[in-house]
């Protein structure tokens, strides 16, 4: 199994198009990585998120080399069919960084008091799980955020023109989302559109997702919405707006997840 230099969670090095390093102040990036379990590995990955993985989260964000990590745990689907049984999310305040050497990971986990180096943290994770994928993400539109616990609904898409489906998702559902929020239903909503990979086999190009603050909020998804939609869309048909809205952005697959830890600065 390959395994990058860096552990799970961590950032990697990323080649970046020119017109996006030349953007002004950027916001709003996240590196996602998929990871599946090894089997029969359960319960030592669930010790090293909640161990390694949380103490040296805090401690890159407390530094300020990362705005805020998120470690997501599927909900559906789940099984060997799963693409993903994790899903690690790393945001940060401009532009992802080049990644640690190895000499750089140990000295970070030094900081974060975690008795382990660089090689042990490389020996432990190909015992307990494999790396997918990943790819760096630029969020277009945010409305409130997620806390732990959360149900995180990722909607992947497949847009003819991505600018127009981001444009139509902030247009549409963006108001949808706010009144959510504002009403309880909805913790948080996000736009994403895909930076690295971004040819034009590479999955992703927009996503949505939606954020639920427990499991009833999210089984009352449809009802939810249907209210809110009357409130901020009064004339405006939902089902002949969910038929343009199609052709512009189509939902090629849904998971759900669960926020099992959440990393923010210490107050």
């Amino acid at each position: 199994m390959s395994i990058p230099r860096i552990p799970f969670c961590i950032a990697i090095a990323a080649a970046l198009s020119m017109p996006l390093v030349a953007q002004q102040a950027p916001i709003g990036y996240h590196h996602i990585q998929c990871v599946k379990v090894n089997p029969g590995q359960e319960t030592a990955f669930e010790n090293y998120v909640a161990g390694p993985v949380q103490k040296l989260n805090q401690s890159m964000v407390d530094s300020g080399t990362y705005a805020q990590s998120l470690v997501l745990r599927t909900r559906m689907p789940r099984g060997t069919e799963a693409e993903c049984d994790y899903v690690f999310v790393t945001f940060y305040k401009g532009l992802p960084d080049a990644g640690m050497s190895s000499e750089e990971l140990s000295k970070a986990l030094h900081n974060a008091d975690i008795p382990m180096t660089a090689e042990a943290i490389h020996t432990t994770q190909a015992e307990i799980g494999k790396l997918v994928n990943e790819n760096i993400t630029q969020y277009q539109s945010l409305v409130g955020g997620a806390k732990k616990g959360d149900y995180l609904v990722f909607n992947s898409m497949s847009a003819p023109n991505v600018s127009s489906c981001v444009a139509a998702q902030k247009k549409t559902w963006q108001p949808v989302a706010e009144e959510m929020v504002k009403s309880g239903n909805l913790d948080g909503w996000a736009v994403n559109e895909q930076v690295f990979p971004r040819g034009s086999k590479d999955s992703n190009a927009v996503s949505s997702v939606d954020i639920y603050p427990n499991w009833e909020a999210f089984t009352k998804e449809y009802s939810s919405i249907q209210s809110a939609w009357k409130k901020v869309h009064p004339d405006m048909d939902i089902n002949n707006t969910m038929e343009q809205f199609g052709k512009l952005c189509t939902i090629e697959h849904t998971v759900l997840y669960n926020v099992v830890q959440i990393t923010s600065p210490a107050k």
